[in-house]
């Protein structure tokens, strides 16, 4: 059975093509991108207009050698 190892990548929403080239230099690392997570931050004021997205982090495993 296989065993596996994990890491997370997080990245602010102004760093999508940095984002996009850290998960495709990963993935030549044999690294593989199992789920995303938002960061949501809270907007608060008179004409609250609810949350923004501030972030993701990624979830990435690959298996131990």
């Amino acid at each position: 059975m296989p065993k596996w190892e994990y890491r997370t990548l997080t990245v602010n929403r102004n760093e999508t093509n940095k984002f996009i080239d850290r998960l495709n230099t990963l993935g030549e690392e044999g690294w593989e991108l199992v789920s995303t997570i938002t960061i949501e931050s809270k907007s608060v004021g008179l004409f609250d207009s609810g949350s923004e997205t501030s972030g993701i982090v990624a979830v990435l495993k690959r298996e131990k050698e």
